[in-house]
């Protein structure tokens, strides 16, 4: 299955970028309610977060790692959903934009 990864840069506390991180996660998932659905997560470290959800009729699951400097969400996704490659990649970065802006 196709990967898509998205990256954005900080210049933030690494510790209080993962601390926000773990708890807008459900925040943004309300915001979104009507298009993801079936969401899990498990922390599998402290700065690794494996996750999984539908959307518009695909399954996606994925890693999103704080790292310093940098949170990167890299999602697996069906090949039909190539299609709409651009359109998941603006909403992953949107989303992590929002959070970082409140960090």
């Amino acid at each position: 299955m196709p990967k898509i990864t998205v990256s954005k840069n900080h210049s933030l506390d690494h510790l209080a970028v993962t601390a926000i991180l773990k708890s807008k996660i459900g925040m943004a998932l309300q915001e979104n309610a009507k298009a993801v659905s079936n969401f899990s997560e498990r922390w599998t470290d402290d700065n690794t977060m494996e996750f999984a959800f539908k959307t518009m009729g695909f399954s996606v699951s994925g890693l999103l790692k704080s790292l310093p400097g940098k949170v990167s969400v890299e999602t697996t996704v069906p090949l039909a959903a190539m299609m709409v490659k651009g359109m998941i990649e603006s909403r992953l970065s949107d989303e992590i934009g929002k959070i970082l802006a409140e960090a």
